[in-house]
């Protein structure tokens, strides 16, 4: 990574979400009424952007989040800040832009700061699930994983009903090999959203590596139910439960 001036390739894994975005819009959104206000907050924020835009008058702080946005992605890091510190100078209630300056901070190695950038994001809209994942991303990097668990458990309790926070959590486990924690926070995210095709996905791969075929297949199934199209679990189905071949017709007797 580069100084604070320089400039720096994004690192891989690094989770992005550069404008407020609808819930329907999050992989593994919150289906109920229980997503809570945090979760509201953010949808009621896209439906003002999105008539704003529509009337033609986007205001100075989505300007220069879209400018940000821009630079982000071209890998200008220190000209992507500085555009989202100017959208947060504007409006400093939006946790995306907080998230946005963080996700800057952390390209340019400087972790520290981008972890404080997130734990602002969250304060303002709990619901950033990326926040929580790049947080704990950057204390490992600091090589602190009990405050990437902090963290990322910080986010399951945020985010009860969404299934995204405890795969993420699962995540970190398995990553450390340890199986039985993954395990688990894996059943938890299939409990928090029942209808998330990426939940009973996970889970299902989880049991496969655990020998647990019946079981795995039956939440695979669940899975293609939710989501169609999956090639990857669509041919893992095929593999593991073949449909049974029609059986040939008797032949008949010999007289």
């Amino acid at each position: 990574m580069s100084s604070r001036n320089g400039e720096a390739r994004s690192p891989r894994g690094v989770s992005s979400a550069f404008v407020p975005r609808t819930m329907a819009d999050r992989p593994d959104a919150p289906r109920t009424a229980k997503q809570g206000a945090a979760g509201w907050a953010t949808m009621a924020a896209a439906l003002a952007a999105a008539l704003t835009l529509a009337a033609g008058c986007e205001g100075p702080a989505l300007r220069f989040n879209r400018s940000g946005m821009q630079a982000y992605r071209a890998g200008h890091y220190t000209e992507a800040r500085a555009a989202f510190e100017e959208a947060i100078e504007r409006n400093p209630d939006v946790g995306v832009y907080y998230f946005n300056r963080g996700m800057c901070e952390q390209a340019l190695g400087n972790h520290t700061e981008a972890i404080f950038n997130y734990q602002l994001a969250t304060k303002l809209d709990a619901s950033i699930l990326a926040a929580y994942k790049n947080a704990a991303d950057c204390y490992l990097e600091l090589g602190k994983p009990d405050k990437a668990r902090s963290v990322l458990e910080k986010g399951t309790q945020a985010n009860p009903y969404t299934a995204g926070a405890f795969i993420n959590l699962a995540r970190f486990y398995d990553d450390r090999g340890d199986t039985f924690n993954a395990k688990l926070a894996l059943a938890k995210a299939v409990a928090a959203d029942p209808e998330s095709a990426a939940a009973h996905r996970e889970y299902a791969q989880m049991l496969l590596r655990l020998g647990e075929r019946d079981k795995a297949i039956t939440h695979l199934r669940k899975s293609m139910q939710l989501q169609p199209v999956q090639p990857k679990v669509s041919a893992q189905l095929s593999e593991l439960a073949p449909a049974e071949k029609e059986l040939p017709p008797p032949k008949p007797e010999s007289e």
